[in-house]
């Protein structure tokens, strides 16, 4: 939230600076104002974006690192550099992603944080992402606005970092959410809707729905009758929770 008044107070100085600096010519003033303005909004972009990637490689270099500790307790100097890093990378990319809003952005900074990402993949400025180096998503998917891949999960009392890969043709609708521990099996999988696929649950081909995800019919959203997952999290003991509630 604080980046983003940040940003503002920014941009709106460099707008009307230049304004001051060519007072005495007022079609001058506004001339160079309103020519330095798309460039302070794209040199805001770079820097914010860039700051993400200094953090990340400055406080944690791979989350795959973290990831080889296994259970890590909460109260770690490993836990705090995690959900530091977290925190201000989803505050500092949000806003110029969501600015500028081209598909071809929110890859390209998704892949220099570390994840895979394949062609032809489009995925919305607002989706929420952690951990990047852990998330691999294959080739013509489409990942939908405000969805989640959340590569954390917190288990036994401790933190765990584990993998989450999307294969090819997968489609996660609106307000998906993916967390470690599932498994997608197929391609030319469509999570529908707000439909949550939980640590435990796997699904192939096919469309589903709900929390535990369901399979449901391409044409009638009814349940596919014998094709359902149950959840398991009656009888795992873990549970999820994403930086921002942490």
């Amino acid at each position: 939230m604080y980046f983003k008044f940040l940003v503002a107070v920014l941009v709106m100085t460099s707008f009307y600076a230049n304004g001051v600096i060519f007072s005495l010519s007022k079609n001058a003033a506004f001339g160079v104002s309103f020519g330095v303005f798309p460039l302070s909004v794209i040199a805001m972009v770079v820097v914010l974006l860039s700051l993400c990637l200094l953090i990340k490689w400055t406080v944690i270099r791979n989350f795959g690192r973290l990831q080889s500790k296994g259970l890590i307790a909460v109260d770690t100097w490993h836990a705090f550099r995690w959900g530091l890093c977290n925190g201000i990378i989803r505050e500092a990319c949000d806003f110029p992603l969501k600015l500028i809003d081209e598909f071809w952005l929110t890859a390209t900074f998704w892949k220099l944080m570390g994840a895979k990402i394949g062609q032809n993949t489009l995925i919305d400025p607002n989706v929420l992402i952690y951990e990047a180096d852990l998330l691999e998503i294959g080739d013509n998917c489409r990942i939908e606005e405000e969805s989640t891949l959340l590569c954390h999960k917190f288990n036994d009392g401790g933190l765990k970092l584990d993998n989450i890969v999307v294969p090819s043709k997968c489609s996660l609708q609106t307000r998906c959410a993916v967390f470690p521990g599932s498994q997608i099996n197929d391609e030319n999988v469509t999570l529908l809707p707000l439909t949550a696929l939980n640590p435990g649950e796997t699904v192939s081909a096919g469309y589903w729905q709900g929390s535990p995800a369901e399979r449901v019919s391409s044409t009638t959203g009814k349940l596919v009758p014998g094709i359902t997952r149950r959840s398991t999290l009656l009888t795992k003991r873990s549970s999820i929770s994403a930086v921002d509630i942490v």
